[in-house]
């Protein structure tokens, strides 16, 4: 293995140890999917069934890669490996009426989640609207220490003035849940360790068949999942899990630290491996890591280091204001794409969303591809949504928030009245809402009538559900629904579009179907449902614009991280709290996603929440060196423009992109130079055209040479701002306003 896989020698002891608990603590970079997948492969190769293997991981495509590796390593061996969500999904499906539930129940997303909550607060005169996304909040961290209602209101009495509130909404919502034959995300952890708990012979048929166990990023465990994990291990203990603590930074939902530093106390026999080189990273990088987590005190100690020698690869910038900031990442990015780097190597790190805006103006102006994510993916449109809801109720009739969704989806002149009615006559009989159009006896005659064409729908669609090919189900759908019809008849240009969309719904379950042969249309809806943002990163030419919890797990060659300020990174509810621990293994996170060119960019001013903010740089730009820096400016070719003082084991913003090493690492500029640029041309009052905006007229500039910003004027769009160095080579001066004839 050790040959195959090209390990090292604390990588090959680690997959060596094939038996007991095992815990490999692996630093960012040091090559743990490798390890995790050898050592799978290794207990294959000494005769363990693959059938007697199951690893879990924590995101879909992760678990998609472990997978393919396996395979092509053993040449096809079939070994569980999913997620922990889909593992326990899975599970359920076969089980879940040991529980109660109907095997097809509806897995709910937060939002339909939030809508439930919703729902529950209309009938609580007690309970407070605007605090329902602090219920659902305390409802999931809740079933995270799995307990029930009353047993958290135990939990939080003496310190939540409307505890019995919070556990009251628990309690009705957990009661429409099971109602409508639904489980949250939170459920499908809950309830899995509910049915070994209450089931010991499902806990023991799968002790038997998963006699070794695999977790990667133990570290973001939960104490649920963790409960979880010890419950598979049973006696024998054939634990292996993997972890950085380093990299823990999603204590906000219920990751517990503890689980990886208290591992050796929960398994006393455990064995105990550090992977420290780091395969992805320069040298200079790894040391502005290091510097900043080693003032991290709830860690395994170790070093990050590289055979990757670079002393030069991080940069420091010091921008006025939030828009310049964008702008110098905008130039830097388009100095790396001249010197035919792709613009898929580059992302742009965020603590926060709100951070994106400036950076998509910029990018749009300057026709800059990339993507945001953490916004809209396709499966939250609402059209898509709409759809998928027609098909959850054709899976579950039982599925009251879906039936809300789309009873007067497309119009059918159903108004909120008579939906209230619906909903009071459910409740009265303790129905579904379903159910209660069934037998509609209850609803006034003018109800009956307007619900009619609904019911029928959904009546024909859960006939044929079983009976279809999940293709041919979902086309069919689309017609019986009357989406199709309704969005084909529209004269707006947006419902085209959505129209589209929904046939490329038809187009995400064919391909589904393709690479799931047996899966129904139910297999294609936990799929959905499981989904996550990093699931979408197709890897195609684009900049990723993310915030750094998105981008766990991801690496990149050139990475900008921005906004490093105090009280936005760290946040200001860390320093007010104390807690900047997890803040700082973010920072380290972020630092550990480059490969070859590191930014990091702070602003002076921000515009934030309607007013102009002054920040100071955040900490963690100290911490990455431990001298004090001050301000470089770069230029096109990245040579320092200021002098600054240097020192310490990394240098911020040293000219580690001069011109001899740019044509050495890229070859030849492939476009135009902004050293080839008369910037002199572009004054005010001369009429340029841009191709994306048309003509325009130079109304103001400010700044020389390769800083000029021009602001543009076009006609029916306002005026635009660009910074010359990116935008002249979409521009063309077409003469001085004063000689020119043809209208702008």
């Amino acid at each position: 293995m050790s040959t195959v896989f090209n390990l090292n020698e604390q990588q090959s002891k680690a997959v060596e140890a094939t038996d007991g608990a095992i815990l490999v603590i692996a630093g960012a970079g040091s090559g743990k999917t490798r390890v995790l997948t050898a050592r799978i492969c290794r207990l294959i190769e000494s005769g363990v069934s693959p059938y007697n293997i199951l690893a879990i991981t924590f995101t879909n495509k992760a678990a998609r890669e472990m997978k393919e590796r396996i395979e092509a390593a053993t040449y096809g061996a079939a070994v569980w490996t999913s997620t922990f969500h889909s593992m326990c999904a899975r599970m359920l499906r076969y089980d879940a009426d040991r529980l109660g539930y109907d095997k097809d129940f509806t897995i709910y997303t937060e939002q339909e989640s939030a809508r439930l909550v919703k729902r529950v607060l209309q009938d609580m005169p007690s309970a407070d609207p605007k605090k329902s996304g602090e219920y659902l909040w305390h409802i999931s961290r809740a079933k995270t220490l799995s307990l029930s209602p009353a047993q958290y209101y135990e939990e939080i009495k003496t310190d939540i003035s409307d505890c019995n509130v919070i556990a009251q909404v628990y309690k009705r919502y957990d009661e429409e849940l099971k109602r409508c034959n639904c489980m949250d995300f939170d459920d499908l952890l809950l309830k899995t360790a509910e049915l070994f708990e209450r089931c010991p012979d499902v806990l023991e048929k799968y002790r038997e068949r998963f006699r070794y166990l695999h977790v990667d990023e133990f570290q973001d465990t939960n104490a649920l999942q963790y409960k979880l994990v010890k419950l598979l291990a049973g006696k024998d203990g054939n634990l292996f899990v993997v972890g950085d603590e380093d990299q823990s930074i999603y204590s906000w939902r219920g990751a517990e630290i503890r689980n990886i530093l208290d591992f050796s106390k929960d398994f006393p026999n455990a064995r105990i491996f550090k992977l420290e080189q780091n395969y992805r990273s320069t040298t200079s990088i790894l040391a502005a890591a290091n510097n900043v987590i080693k003032h991290n005190t709830n860690r395994n100690e170790k070093t990050l280091w590289s055979d990757i020698k670079e002393d030069n690869s991080v940069e420091y910038y010091e921008a006025y204001s939030d828009r310049d900031e964008a702008s110098q990442v905008a130039k830097a990015i388009n100095v790396l794409v001249r010197h035919t780097v792709p613009y898929g190597s580059m992302a742009v790190l965020v603590r926060a969303n709100s951070l994106t805006r400036q950076f998509e103006e910029e990018f749009n102006l300057h026709g800059i591809p990339y993507k945001v994510f953490g916004g809209f993916r396709f499966f939250e449109r609402k059209e898509i949504k709409d759809m998928l809801a027609y098909i959850r109720l054709a899976l579950n009739p039982s599925d009251n928030d879906s039936v809300l969704r789309v009873i007067n989806y497309p119009k059918r002149g159903i108004g909120a009245s008579s939906v209230q009615e619906l909903q009071d006559y459910a409740a009265s009989k303790g129905i579904t809402y379903f159910a209660a159009l069934l037998s509609p006896e209850g609803l006034s005659a003018n109800a009956q009538k307007k619900f009619a064409p609904f019911t029928s729908i959904a009546t024909d669609l859960i006939k044929e559900v079983s009976k279809m090919d999940a293709v041919e189900f979902m086309q069919y759908a689309i017609r019986r629904s009357g989406i199709e019809g309704a969005l084909s008849a529209s004269s707006d240009a947006e419902d085209a579009n959505r129209l589209e969309n929904i046939q490329e719904l038809v187009a995400a379950v064919r391909q589904f179907r393709q690479d799931n042969s047996e899966a129904d249309m139910s297999d294609f809806m936990q799929s959905v449902a499981l989904v996550s943002d990093t699931d979408e990163m197709d890897g195609d030419n684009y900049v990723t614009i993310a915030t750094i919890h998105a981008v766990k797990g991801l690496e990149f060659d050139n990475v900008f991280i921005v906004g490093m300020e105090e009280g936005i990174f760290p946040t200001q509810r860390a320093i007010n709290s104390g807690d900047i621990e997890e803040e700082r293994r973010l920072m380290y996170v972020a630092i550990t996603r480059a490969r070859k060119k590191l930014f990091v960019i702070n602003a002076r001013s921000r515009f934030r929440f309607g007013k102009t903010e002054y920040f100071p740089k955040s900490r963690f730009v100290g911490e990455m060196n431990n001298t004090r820096q001050s301000v470089r400016l770069v230029n096109s070719d990245y040579g320092v423009k200021q002098s600054a003082q240097d020192g310490g084991r990394i240098r911020l913003g040293a000219n580690s992109y001069n011109s001899q090493s740019f044509k050495e690492r890229f070859g030849s500029i492939s476009k135009q130079s902004s050293s080839d640029i008369d910037y002199s041309a572009y004054c005010k009052n001369t009429v340029v055209e841009h191709s994306k905006f048309g003509k325009g007229i130079i109304v103001m500039t400010s700044g020389d040479g390769e800083d000029k910003i021009a602001s543009i004027a076009f006609e029916g769009l306002g005026v635009k701002r660009f910074s010359l160095a990116i935008a002249a080579q979409s521009l063309k001066i077409l003469g001085n306003a004063d000689d020119y004839n043809d209208s702008i």
